[in-house]
């Protein structure tokens, strides 16, 4: 018994480190290049360390793109968990303001779109995201200042900030 046991540990220590390996490797020069000129550095290895598309990225473009996607990705799960905080919410105050997070949440769709055609058409990506931007930070300022009313995305909505200052800070580097 305490031979299969021990196998077991071996094999779980060794899938363990062979992750590990796996994420250690996954940090390709553009990779890198992007996320140490980033002003969310940490936040940039930890999404592009653990995306699989990430690291076939070869180009700005390709690294752009990725996190455009992966922003997307995160903002859609975001809405769909404002929705249903929202359609669930039963006290009349706090439906109120999860309805103008909502809000924001719609309109952030279209920056998105937005986003995507500025970066097949070499458009400005900056403007594109800071734009994303003033539609999330609105949202955050509605719990700012209603600060009795429990925040259920507050770390969503970092995590989306920090997507669109990504998205950014890739825009304004050079990769020559």
């Amino acid at each position: 018994m305490s031979l299969i046991v021990l196998l077991l540990y071996i094999f779980l220590l060794s899938v363990e480190i062979f992750n590990s390996n796996l994420r250690a490797t996954a940090i390709t020069p553009i990779i890198q290049r992007a996320c140490d000129s980033s002003t969310v550095r940490d936040f940039c290895y930890n999404v592009f360390g653990n995306d699989t598309v990430a690291i076939w990225a070869r180009t700005k473009f390709n690294i752009q793109d990725v996190a455009i996607q992966m922003a997307y990705s995160n903002y859609t799960n975001i809405a769909r968990k404002v929705l249903s905080v929202t359609t669930n919410e039963t006290n009349s105050e706090f439906k109120k303001l999860y309805r103008k997070c909502l809000h924001q949440y719609i309109l952030l769709k279209s920056d998105f779109e937005d986003m995507i055609h500025h970066l097949v058409f070499s458009g400005d990506l900056d403007e594109a995201s800071q734009r994303a931007s003033t539609h999330l930070f609105t949202c955050i300022h509605y719990f700012y200042y209603s600060p009795n009313i429990p925040n259920p995305i507050a770390k969503e909505n970092e995590n989306l900030a920090y997507f669109f200052e990504l998205i950014r800070d890739i825009y304004l580097t050079s990769f020559d």
